[in-house]
């Protein structure tokens, strides 16, 4: 979405007069200072070659195989070349099928300064796994990899507040991951979780428009953040009502949680052609962009702490769409 520039005068008369928080006029180029100190410093090419990693090097990542233990060795080694020294793996185990199935989430955290602490926690996620017969380029290494690259941006970022990255196992199974790991959270930790961010197929060309889905189609702290940011670094990011993905189990904890995703989904959803050449660089890099900006407004230490479902700082008039997958 585009704005009109205006005079600096005459932008505070609208202010004024309109008594509303405007999202910060944009022509593509000029963003927020605080916007800029995440959006010139995502790499997208990181994150392609984090895709290639997973998707070509290591390949089908299914929950329980050779691919998913490949997988958690390389999260935990990135995790800790960005300087993490608190990186975690959950071990969990489910049935499917009879079977017994042992997957991981993997987990690290941004610390807050510390004469700068909210005592509050924000959550980016992904699911590291994908489908056993497929390399999962999109779904979701793409996710998985903006984790990472936000990971790294993030790392050395003063913050007033907790920022966690999980990559989940298993969500192909049917959430198993995220919710072994909702189960596991202490009530004082889900207490003070503010927000929790799902990326989950942000890269293909051939997918739809970034929509962002809640569990119950409700607004909440995490669709106004990524709206007011997609306005600021970008455009505006409508919402939508979907389960289906590693935000739910978390939504029914109390956190508010959305997952952002391209819909309708691409042609090569769950097949073998889920590749990288069906990736676009310029939808990773938008989606990291909008992520990154939504989570670092919340978190640099010049703004307030939230209080769970409270309204975003800068709300803007965002819309509901049918769910169109």
């Amino acid at each position: 979405m585009k704005y009109v520039k205006v005079s600096s005068l005459f932008f505070v008369l609208i202010l004024l007069m309109s008594n509303a928080v405007y999202a910060a006029p944009q022509d593509g180029n000029a963003k927020h200072a605080f916007d800029n100190k995440i959006v010139k410093r995502v790499n997208v090419d990181n994150m392609y070659n984090h895709i290639y990693n997973l998707s070509e090097v290591i390949g089908p990542r299914g929950a329980g195989t050779e691919g998913e233990l490949q997988t958690v060795d390389y999260l935990v080694d990135q995790f800790e070349s960005y300087g993490y020294d608190n990186v975690e793996v959950q071990e969990f185990t489910f049935t499917s099928g009879g079977e017994e199935i042992t997957s991981y989430n993997v987990s690290a955290v941004k610390e807050p300064m510390q004469n700068h602490n909210t005592d509050q926690q924000v959550m980016v996620g992904s699911h590291h796994d994908s489908v056993p017969w497929g390399q999962g380029a999109n779904d979701d290494a793409s996710g998985t990899a903006a984790v990472l690259e936000l990971a790294r941006v993030f790392a050395n970022t003063p913050t007033d507040t907790a920022i966690k990255f999980v990559a989940f196992g298993a969500e192909e199974y049917g959430l198993w991951g995220s919710r072994k790991y909702a189960e596991a959270m202490p009530a004082e930790e889900a207490e003070r979780t503010v927000a929790m961010f799902q990326m989950d197929m942000v890269g293909s060309k051939d997918a739809g428009d970034l929509v962002m889905f809640t569990a119950d189609g409700q607004k909440n702290t995490v669709t106004d953040l990524g709206a007011a940011a997609g306005s600021r670094v970008s455009e505006l990011v409508p919402y939508s009502q979907l389960g289906r993905s590693d935000h739910v189990p978390f939504h029914n904890l109390g956190i508010p949680a959305a997952l952002f995703i391209h819909t309708p989904l691409e042609p090569w959803y769950h097949t073998e052609d889920d590749i990288i050449e069906h990736i676009s660089k310029d939808k990773l890099k938008d989606v990291a962009d909008t992520v990154g900006s939504a989570v670092y407004q919340i978190t640099r230490k010049d703004t307030p702490a939230l209080e769970r479902s409270a309204v975003a700082p800068v709300p803007v008039d965002y819309y509901y769409e049918e769910p169109e997958l």
